[in-house]
Parts: structure tokens; C-alpha cells; sequence
């Protein structure tokens, strides 16, 4: 069952996110669409993440918020992702022997590649990111969040991880991906509406929006092309990813609080069910997708898209209904009895 506290906007943000991702694994684009939706992917996180840590920490923090952060975060993310690499460790060849374990720790990007599992590389950047932030919160702010020295804080780290990204392609050390600086600029953004509504206010204008937009499209078209553009560019893998970011940000308030979109297209059935049901199974297509993708039935792309996307959300649905619902309502409540009550009282209703 989907909670009806959720906000629409954001759900037609995530969906677009999930399908920019989907159409350029599917299809040769010039233009890295799949970037992009990650990144959006990445902002949103650091968004919402940032509200819930924002306030867990308001008046005090202790080890034990931490320790309740990480359990309703690994309970959203862990058991799908394991599901899944077991899958692929069932059916597929483990390429690395006992060094598959780097897999389950979220250190592949580091010792052995992602090839595996291509997918997992962002992952690796959220996993780390939710051990970094509340720990790095509860060090600096045991007493509660102020707001000035909290802004200080994700300014600093924002050009901190920006600049140590940036130096270490350019020494050409390798790629590396663990773009910190991105998901704080989400988090940012939670701030500035917890904290700063007044501004937060300010930002969700049109014309705020319409100039973003044109940020993430020119910054696409012109700069993101792998024509123009080596992939391991220094420019591109830190400095192009934080620009596009930077853009996304700022969308986030109007789609978040637009009457347009959360009311009257939200009024439309169709389309209310399609963003809300992309956006819950999100995860579940991000992690499948590549998988659904492999099957072969000699139609040309574009027609086995409209085989296999069916699939891939029937898929999806019947691994939330479950599996993925009923584990994360053990978040709550850690037994037989609540996994069978969820799993029991699922239904289509939003």
C-alpha cells in the first residue's frame, strides 16, 4: 500500500529520472540522458534524506538517532539491492571468486570495477553518503542543528568533496565517483526549506524553473555530449556532473510545490497512477531494468521497448508487493507477524 503523504511533484520528478535512465541503456543517445537521471536521482536523495536528518537532529543529537537513521535507510535500500546480486550471482558466473565480498560492502567502484553489476556504482555512492552525513552530523552538532553553522558545514563539505573530486582526475588517479558534493546540494535545499521557508518560498517561481530547465538542457546538448566529450574528462566527470546538479536543485521547489502539477495534473487518473507507481517502484526498475533488458526477441529496439518495459514493471510490482513493502514495514516492528499483516493488506490503492 502507498501512502497518500506523498508529494506528486517530486513523484513526475522521479519518474522522468527513472526513464532518462531507462531510454539510454535501451538506446544510442549522443547525450548522456542516464547521467542525468542519476543525478536527479542523487539530488532528490540528498533532499529528503537531509529533511529527515534536519530534524532527528533539531534539538539533540545521540548515537541512538544515528543508529535509527541507518535502520530505516538499509531497510529501504539493503534488501533490494541483495536480492538482486544474489540473482545474478545465481544465473550469472562470479567473475572475481571470494572477492565478490567488495560487492556486498559497497566497495567495488574501489577494488574491482562495477561491471558486474553495472548499476550498483550509484549505490556505492548512496550507501557511503548515509554512513558520512549523520555521522559527520552527530560530531559536529551532539547539541541540536543551528542553522548558520549547519550551513557552513554543507558549504564547506560541498567544496571540499568538489575540489578533492576534481584534483584527483586531474592527476588522473582515476575515476572517481563518489560525488558527496552533489547529494549536499540536495541537502542543502532541505535546509533552506526547513530553515529558510521565506527563501524556499522565492525559489519555487517559474521563472526560476524555465531558467533551470534551459541550465540542464544547454549544459546537455552543448557541453554533455560523448562526441565533444571523453568520458574520464576532468571537466565531465566532476565539473559537468556538479553544473547539471546545481540546475536540478533549483527545480525542485516549484515541481514540489506547484498547484499545476500537484493538483490539476494530478486530477488525471491515468497519469496519477503512472507517476506514483513509477516513482514507488523506482528502485525496483533501477535495479532490474538491465536484467529485463537482455532479453532478446528479434523486434529492433524500439519494438521490444514495448515488450519489455511490461515486463519490467509487472516484475517490479510483484517483488514490492512481496518483498519490498512488507520488509520495510519491519522497520517498525521486526517479526513473522507484521511481514504476513503487510503482505497481507497490500493493495493497488494509492
Amino acid at each position: 500500500m502507498v501512502g497518500k503523504e506523498r508529494n506528486f511533484g517530486l513523484d513526475v520528478v522521479r519518474t522522468i529520472s527513472i526513464w532518462l535512465v531507462l531510454l539510454s541503456h535501451k538506446f544510442p543517445f549522443d547525450v548522456e540522458l542516464g547521467v542525468i537521471g542519476v543525478q536527479i536521482f542523487f539530488i532528490l536523495s540528498g533532499f529528503l534524506i537531509g529533511q529527515i536528518l534536519i530534524r532527528d537532529f533539531a534539538l539533540e543529537g545521540k548515537f541512538a538517532t544515528v543508529i535509527n537513521f541507518w535502520k530505516r535507510r538499509w531497510y529501504r535500500t539493503l534488501p533490494m539491492y541483495y536480492l538482486v546480486l544474489l540473482y545474478k550471482l545465481f544465473f550469472y558466473s562470479n567473475p572475481y571468486g571470494w572477492k565478490i565480498i567488495v560487492y556486498f560492502l559497497f566497495l567495488q567502484a574501489n577494488f574491482v570495477g562495477v561491471s558486474f553489476f553495472g548499476v550498483s556504482w550509484s549505490l556505492v555512492v548512496e550507501e557511503w553518503f548515509y554512513i558520512f552525513l549523520p555521522l559527520s552530523t552527530l560530531f559536529f552538532f551532539r547539541r541540536g542543528i543551528q542553522t548558520p553553522k549547519f550551513l557552513k558545514f554543507l558549504l564547506g563539505n560541498i567544496l571540499f568533496f568538489f575540489v578533492v573530486r576534481f584534483l584527483w582526475n586531474y592527476c588522473q588517479k582515476g575515476s572517481i565517483i563518489y560525488q558527496f558534493d552533489c547529494l549536499l546540494l540536495g541537502v542543502l535545499l532541505a535546509l533552506i526549506k526547513l530553515r529558510h521557508k521565506n527563501i524556499f518560498d522565492k525559489l519555487n517561481h517559474p521563472a526560476i524553473f524555465f531558467l533551470a530547465l534551459v541550465g540542464i538542457v544547454l549544459l546537455s546538448l552543448n557541453l554533455g555530449r560523448l562526441d565533444l566529450i571523453n568520458l574520464y574528462n576532468t571537466y565531465y566527470r566532476v565539473t559537468w556532473y556538479f553544473l547539471i546538479s546545481c540546475c536540478i536543485m533549483f527545480t525542485i521547489p516549484f515541481v514540489e510545490q506547484s498547484a499545476m502539477i500537484n493538483k490539476k495534473i494530478k486530477k488525471f487518473g491515468a497519469l496519477y497512477y503512472f507517476f506514483t507507481w513509477t516513482s514507488v517502484l523506482t528502485y525496483s526498475i533501477y535495479l532490474l531494468h538491465m536484467e529485463v533488458f537482455r532479453g532478446d526477441f528479434g523486434l529492433g529496439e524500439g519494438m521490444e521497448l514495448f515488450i519489455q518495459v511490461p515486463i519490467l514493471y509487472t516484475i517490479s510490482f510483484i517483488i514490492y508487493a512481496i518483498f519490498e513493502s512488507p520488509i520495510m514495514s519491519l522497520r517498525d516492528e521486526f517479526s513473522l507477524k507484521q511481514y504476513l499483516n503487510t503482505f497481507k493488506s497490500f493493495s493497488f490503492k494509492i
